[in-house]
């Protein structure tokens, strides 16, 4: 999600409590165009791993983003997207290190997401570029609209990318830089999402002004069905590894879980420390990992609850 500057953080803090508070990321829907794949950042000297077991070693320059966005978690390590500072980075879980750094060359990357072989993609917010990394290289796979946001892989290896802001798009996005299809339009502010082994997508809905809402997504027809709603401002969701759907109140920290065939939610947990947050996700023992909107921090909640903050660059 955009992420909004220090005086817009205070207005969503009170407009929270009126209830009267609308997003601040476009939803303008451009007509999608693309080109071939092509390379655009030279690899570091250190190289990123694109294997969940595998990290390179520390870079020497510790600089962290000024404030981060999207987040994933691949193996040891933790991948972060940042507009502001026209990054993507790779984060030892454990110390905050920096291990690779790649510049998006104007992207403003959003989100990040993990394929299922191992390499990294990320939304290009500011110019609609869709990148990879791999093999050391960021490289621009599909040039899009500006305003794409969230992503994410279906079990089938299927990519997902939406717009943020009311009357957004779906699409799926071949990863061969082919013409990516509209999937779903008029979306009700939907943010990061998780997609369900049925091909779903499992999406907050209503934006950081609310009221929120959780949404199920169908890709093959473009229905749009609510799961639960009533719910506080809710604008960033995922998915743990055994597939139980969470969506974020970005502003309070509170994480709830939802129960998509009972279409009830519950507290799975309040995480007061580093909010306002921009997203979520899980490592597969259970950890949580918040980003944060306003520094440069990672909050991190352990399985059983403990709760650390991780500054990025250590």
């Amino acid at each position: 999600m955009k992420r909004p500057s220090a005086l817009l953080v205070a207005a969503l803090l009170v407009s929270v409590g009126l209830g009267a508070c609308s997003s601040d990321s476009g939803g303008d829907d451009a007509s999608t165009t693309t080109t071939a794949v092509r390379s655009s950042t030279t690899a570091p000297s250190t190289t990123a791993a694109t294997s969940a077991t595998t990290a390179p070693a520390p870079l020497e320059d510790q600089t962290p983003p000024s404030a981060i966005n999207g987040i994933t978690v691949q193996g040891t390590t933790l991948w972060v997207a940042s507009i502001d500072s026209d990054e993507v980075v790779q984060v030892d879980r454990a110390t905050g290190q920096i291990l690779a750094r790649f510049d998006t060359q104007g992207a403003g990357p959003d989100d990040v997401a993990v394929a299922p072989d191992g390499s990294i993609y990320t939304t290009g917010f500011v110019n609609g570029d869709l990148g990879r990394i791999r093999d050391g290289r960021y490289e621009v796979v599909t040039e899009m609209a500006a305003g794409i946001n969230p992503l994410e892989f279906a079990p089938d290896g299927t990519l997902y990318v939406g717009t943020y802001g009311p009357g957004g798009t779906l699409y799926e996005v071949p990863l061969d830089g082919g013409e990516p299809e509209e999937r779903a339009k008029d979306l009700p502010d939907i943010n990061a999402f998780a997609v369900a082994d049925d091909g779903t997508v499992l999406a907050p809905a209503g934006g950081i002004g609310g009221p929120g809402a959780a949404v199920r997504i169908d890709p093959s027809t473009g229905e749009v069905t609510t799961i639960a709603a009533d719910l506080p401002p809710v604008a960033a969701a995922a998915a743990d590894a055994q597939g139980v759907f969470y969506v974020l109140a970005n502003v309070t920290g509170e994480v709830l879980e939802v129960d998509v065939e009972a279409g009830t939610t519950s507290r799975f947990r309040l995480v007061p420390e580093g909010a306002p947050f921009d997203n979520l996700a899980f490592a597969d023992d259970g950890t949580l990992y918040l980003s944060s909107f306003g520094a440069s921090t990672i909050t991190e909640v352990s399985a059983e609850g403990d709760v650390r903050q991780i500054a990025i660059g250590g």
